[in-house]
Order: C-alpha cells, then sequence, then structure tokens
C-alpha cells in the first residue's frame, strides 16, 4: 500500500508545468498596505464603513437582517439549533458522521474554549503532521495510512463561519460571533500562513478566504463585536488573499475548477481590499481570468468539461458566485459570459433525476463555493440551491421551478429577493448535449439518462469514470438503476478504482477489460482509448431513442466495437437496450445492472427477473436464456458515504465473426415478458 500511495503522489494525474512567465506579485502585509494609504486599521475600518454601497453582496443591514428574520422564523430556529451544535465544535462531513476534534497537544482556554484539531481525519482517527512548509507537502510520506486528508481540508473551510455569523445576526446573540474570532486565533495558532495541511491546495485556502468574507461582512453591522476583533479577522483574510495570489494552481498543463476556484476566493477578498493596491490588483486580476476560464472549463453545450455532473454544480457555483458579485459591484460580465451562466444552469436542471438530486455520473467531491441554507437538511447530492439566487442573476423566474422550499431563504443572502418557491416538479425534458456525451429523458417520475463522454478535462480523464454507454433509469418515480458514485479519494485507492472501473457501471465490459486505461495508481487519470465516443438522440411518436457507440475496446489482441441503443417508450413505462458487438475472436462479454438501494432482484425464469422497491414492481427481461446472478455492491451518493445495494450481471463466451446482437427490457409487469422488435 505504501509503495502505491507513493506512485499517486508522484502522478497526480496531470504533469506539472513551470509557473507562468509573469513576476509573481510582491508579498505585502496589511499593516504596510494601510501604511502605504497613510491610514491605521481605525481610519482604514472608518472610510470602509462610510462607502454607499457594502463591498460583498450579502446584506447584513438591520433592515435586510429584519425582514429575513421576519419571514423565515422556521429556519432561524433551525440554523440557531445548527450554530449551537457548532458552539459545542461538533461536525459531520463528508460522511464522518458526528465527531467533536478536540486538539490534544493543546489545553482548554480559561473560558472553556476548546482548541479545535485541524488536522484529524475523524473517520481513521489519524492526525496530519504539522509544522511543515507548504511547499514541503509530500502524501507518500506524511499522509498517515488510511486516512483522508480531505476531511481536515473540509473543516479548514470555515464554511460553518457563515452559519455562526447568519445566526449571530438572526439572535442578537454574540455568543456566534465570539465563535468566530475565537476559532480565527485557534487556526492561526494551529496553522501559521504557509505552514502544515491547511495551506497545502491552494483551492482549499481559497475556499476558505471566500467563508471569511462572507462572515466578516455579515457582522460588519454587528455591534458586539469590537474593533480589536475585527481587526484580527480581517488581518486573518488578507492574509489569506496574498497566499492564495502567491500559490496560484495554474502550473498544470490544463486549469480546472481548483484555479477557478482560487480565482474566485481572489475576487472575494479584493472586493473588500479593493481600496488598497494589492487588493485592487487582486480583483483586476481575477475578474479576467474568470472570464477566460469560462470559455476555457465549460464546454459549448453548457457543461463543465471534467465529465462529471456534481463537479459541474459545483464550476456553475463558482461562476454564478462570481457574477452576482461582479454585478454587485457595477462591473458585470459581459453578454457571452451570461449566456454561457445559462446553458450551464440549463444542464443542471436538465440532468436531474425525478427526486431532485444529481445522477452520481463522475466523480463527486460534496464541494460547495459556500453554503446559506439547508444546514444539516440538503443531502449534498442535492444541487437546487441554486435556483433561486440563479433566476435572480439572470433576473429570470423561470429557474424557480427547480427550487426547493429552501431557495428564497438561500436567495435572500445573495442579496436576492424572490418569490415563494413551489414543489419540486421538474419539467419535461428530452435532450441531447453533443459534447458532454449526456442524453436525457425526463416526463414526471420516468428518467433515462445515457452517458458515452469523452475522457475529460481535455483527456486527463481526472474526474472522469468508465461509464461509457452507461445509464441511470426511474420509472414512475422510483430508482431502478443507477450510477455507483464514487466514494472516497486517496484513502482507498482499491475503491477509488473500483467505484470508477467499467465493472461498477450499467454497461458491457469485454474480456475484464477497462474502457478507456486505468492505471491503478493514477487515482486522478484516464487515458483515452479509441475515437472519441459518439452519442445521438432521435425522437418518435411515443419514444426516445438514444444510440451511442464507443472504440475503447479497440485497443484489445482482437478488437471489439460496441454499439448500444436505448428505445424508452414512457406511454409503457419500457426500456428496450439492444447491444452490437462486433469484431473478430474469443471474446467474454459480462453485462451489469447497477440496481439502486433498495431494489430488490428475485429470478422467475431463466429469462426475467423480477425488481422491487417501495411497493412498486419491474421487469428485467432478456432476449434469450442467461445464467444471470445477483451480487452484492455498493452505491455512494455522496462523498465518504455508501450503501449497500445488488448489482445484476449475466455473461457470456461469444466467437465473434462479425457481430452479435443481445438485448434487454426493463418495465412494468404489462409491458410484456420479451424484448421482442
Amino acid at each position: 500500500m505504501r509503495r502505491l500511495i507513493g506512485a499517486i503522489a508522484r502522478r497526480v494525474g496531470v504533469r506539472r508545468h513551470a509557473a507562468p512567465a509573469t513576476p509573481e506579485p510582491v508579498v505585502v502585509g496589511f499593516g504596510q498596505a494601510l501604511g502605504e494609504r497613510g491610514l491605521d486599521f481605525g481610519g482604514w475600518l472608518e472610510g470602509r464603513r462610510s462607502r454607499r454601497i457594502p463591498p460583498l453582496f450579502v446584506d447584513g443591514s438591520p433592515e435586510r437582517i429584519a425582514r429575513i428574520r421576519l419571514r423565515f422564523p422556521a429556519e432561524v430556529l433551525r440554523l440557531r439549533e445548527v450554530a449551537e451544535a457548532l458552539l459545542r465544535h461538533e461536525f459531520d462531513l463528508l460522511g464522518s458522521g458526528p465527531f467533536v476534534p478536540r486538539d490534544p497537544d493543546r489545553s482548554a482556554h480559561d473560558d472553556g474554549y476548546e482548541p479545535i484539531d485541524w488536522r484529524l481525519d475523524p473517520r481513521s482517527r489519524e492526525r496530519f503532521p504539522h509544522g511543515f512548509p507548504c511547499r514541503a507537502w509530500n502524501l507518500a510520506e506524511m499522509a498517515p495510512r488510511g486516512a483522508d486528508v480531505k476531511a481536515p481540508w473540509e473543516i479548514g473551510r470555515l464554511q460553518h463561519w457563515v452559519v455562526l455569523a447568519q445566526t449571530a445576526r438572526l439572535t442578537d446573540d454574540h455568543r456566534f460571533a465570539d465563535e468566530i474570532v475565537r476559532q480565527a486565533l485557534d487556526f492561526r495558532e494551529a496553522n501559521p500562513v504557509g505552514i502544515g495541511v491547511q495551506w497545502v491546495c491552494t483551492m482549499d485556502v481559497a475556499l476558505r478566504t471566500v467563508s471569511m468574507a462572507l462572515a466578516i461582512e455579515l457582522l460588519e453591522g454587528f455591534e458586539p463585536v469590537a474593533d480589536s476583533s475585527r481587526e484580527i479577522l480581517y488581518e486573518a483574510l488578507w492574509d489569506h488573499g496574498a497566499f492564495v495570489r502567491t500559490h496560484l494552481e495554474n502550473f498544470y498543463e490544463v486549469t480546472s475548477n481548483h484555479y477557478l476556484s482560487n480565482l474566485v476566493g481572489l475576487l472575494f477578498a479584493g472586493a473588500v481590499f479593493d481600496d488598497l493596491d494589492p487588493g485592487a490588483e487582486w480583483w483586476r486580476f481575477a475578474r479576467g481570468e474568470v472570464a477566460r476560464e469560462i470559455e476555457k472549463q465549460v464546454l459549448s453545450d453548457g457543461a463543465d468539461f471534467e465529465s462529471s455532473i456534481p463537479y459541474h454544480r459545483l464550476v456553475t457555483e463558482l461562476f454564478f458566485s462570481a457574477a452576482r458579485l461582479a454585478d454587485h459591484r457595477g462591473d458585470p460580465f459581459d453578454p457571452a459570459f451570461r449566456g454561457r451562466l445559462v446553458s450551464m444552469l440549463e444542464f443542471l436542471a436538465g440532468t436531474l433525476r425525478p427526486d431532485g438530486v444529481m445522477p452520481q455520473i463522475g466523480d463527486a467531491d460534496d464541494g460547495r463555493l459556500h453554503v446559506f441554507s439547508g444546514h444539516g437538511v440538503r443531502p449534498p447530492e442535492d444541487p437546487r440551491h441554486l435556483f433561486a439566487p440563479a433566476a435572480g442573476v439572470l433576473d429570470d423566474p423561470r429557474w424557480l421551478a427547480y427550487a426547493d422550499a429552501l431557495g428564497p431563504f438561500e436567495a435572500a443572502w445573495w442579496g436576492i429577493e424572490t418569490a415563494e418557491t413551489a414543489e419540486f416538479a421538474p419539467s419535461e425534458i428530452e435532450r441531447l448535449w453533443p459534447e458532454a456525451g449526456v442524453a436525457v429523458r425526463r416526463v414526471g417520475g420516468d428518467y433515462l439518462i445515457v452517458t458515452n463522454g469523452r475522457v475529460g478535462t481535455c483527456g486527463f480523464g481526472n474526474h472522469k469514470h468508465n461509464d461509457q454507454l452507461g445509464f441511470e433509469i426511474h420509472l414512475r418515480g422510483v430508482a431502478l438503476v443507477v450510477d455507483p458514485g464514487s466514494y472516497v479519494y486517496t484513502p482507498d485507492p482499491a475503491a477509488r478504482n473500483r467505484f470508477r472501473g467499467t465493472a461498477a457501471h450499467s454497461t458491457v465490459r469485454v474480456d475484464g477489460e477497462e474502457q478507456n486505461e486505468l492505471r491503478p495508481d493514477w487515482l486522478f487519470r484516464l487515458f483515452q482509448s479509441g475515437e472519441l465516443p459518439v452519442l445521438a438522440l432521435e425522437s418518435s411518436e411515443g419514444a426516445t431513442t438514444i444510440r451511442g457507440t464507443h472504440t475503447g475496446y479497440g485497443r484489445l489482441a482482437d478488437p471489439v466495437v460496441h454499439e448500444r441503443s436505448f428505445r424508452f417508450e414512457i406511454s409503457r413505462r419500457r426500456l428496450l437496450v439492444r447491444d452490437h458487438l462486433s469484431g473478430r475472436g474469443r471474446h467474454e462479454f459480462e453485462w451489469c445492472l447497477q440496481l439502486a438501494p433498495g431494489v430488490e432482484a428475485v429470478r422467475v425464469t431463466a429469462r426475467r427477473w423480477r425488481l422491487a422497491a417501495r411497493g412498486e414492481e419491474f421487469f428485467c427481461d432478456f432476449d434469450r436464456d442467461v445464467e444471470a446472478q445477483v451480487d452484492p455492491s455498493w452505491h455512494s451518493p455522496s462523498y465518504g458515504r455508501r450503501t449497500p445495494c445488488l448489482a445484476l450481471s449475466w455473461r457470456e463466451r461469444v466467437v465473434l465473426a462479425g457481430a452479435v446482437v443481445r438485448c434487454f427490457t426493463l418495465a412494468e409487469a404489462e409491458a410484456g415478458p420479451h424484448c421482442g422488435g
């Protein structure tokens, strides 16, 4: 295992390039920047308060807080419950379950404050080392066995600070604001700038920057916070902005959500400090780069280029928040940028399952930019928080139909007033996103999504899975076949590779091989095999047909081409899947259906299986007698969580001398037991 981890550390999935040739900005401290303007902190703060428009879009004015308190009394009560748990340092992150990270190396303060263990992985109970310069980080040598570095990074994003700040304002209770100041001092003591595990990933530093900026802004109108405490917070925020500016993740062969997060963090810090020269430069630089990155990272059909729907949610949130901030400051992005935002939202809305959550196609790590609502209630795989704010940013109320009941509360913290949202009822859709390689047919509770996409991130495949011609289907609102998800990354390489491998997806595996080359020691890399996959959609009366081809098995000694068609007959609630496998030589074909958690499978005949869930009954029928079997499997709805489920699979050994065609159906009982024509 250590040898494998070492290889992973050396092969992070993309090759590094030298940093850009532009000179690295000089690091200027907060005090020095104030001095260059002839100011002390008090003078700067007074000037800041005299500005007509606050730097960020979160509105902490007494008038806005009073309106939120009056309009959302239930949410105020629930936020307080969450914030009270945070005062006790009770967390539940990335599937950890409840935990209290007490630092064993530091004593409780006289006032009872217990220092937080900022380097704990609560699942393994292992702690990451401290005291090393961030540029000396080496996963192989420094990660404890089985520990997940994402756990300390997640708590270190400080996204719970917004909860504390919201609650302080809504309840006028200074304890929650005091907790933010205490944690700021605690974090600085345990994690000096640039030292330790909390500084090794600039993306996480940038997301922490946004959390700090939002919490500080919300507390700006809160009188119980002393100016001396505000100086601590603003200085910490400045240090984060300066760090991000000089540690950008733009030295790989291609930029991705990491670099975009860096830029958005700089936007927020730059907006706060735009009256100081470095802060103004942060804004100018980041704004220009964000405008360029949307052209690089978003395909022309609106999908994020990393071949992952959950990461599409994160990237959409990053671009939307940047747009909201630019609008607020009177420096909006151009119409082309906003047009790309619309296409991103259309992809997110179009791929939603009937239950309102994302299919877990590609990687998922629950990444968010900021969390204003749904704490402890909205599951990580639910992206509906974005639609109400997006309706305001785009001035288009149609997106409110995709929001959940918390949408207006979420939008209020974006500084946007919206109407109440109705019960979620996604619109009917029949659409192909050709560049993304995703097709969807959705009518009420009936839903089919098919994926046959390129290896994403310009061919690196850092978040792509071997899911070519895989699918997910729901009938009458019951999930029957689902994508398996991701589970975890580095703490369990075997599980990482299993969840992203071909065998875990509802497609055909040939000779036990992967569709795209998957090397076990490259946890964030796939290697494109064959030509770019093809996906097409046709509509006819009463049916949607989706066809695709991939040539990933062309690298075999005896190549095989896989063509698959899906005929989805909504009126009959019937899906017919046909596989056309062409080539030469002896092969073993393996079909798999990853059943959703809670779906039971019972053999009826050699050609029929009964699938039952939630009191409903469906059938899987084959066009010939098959030796099918049911095995235990796993579904991961979000990072760090996995739920037992079943996989229905069957194999066939064939001597190819051209092509074979096989088919099966998934349908209600009355749809008929055979695949037929």
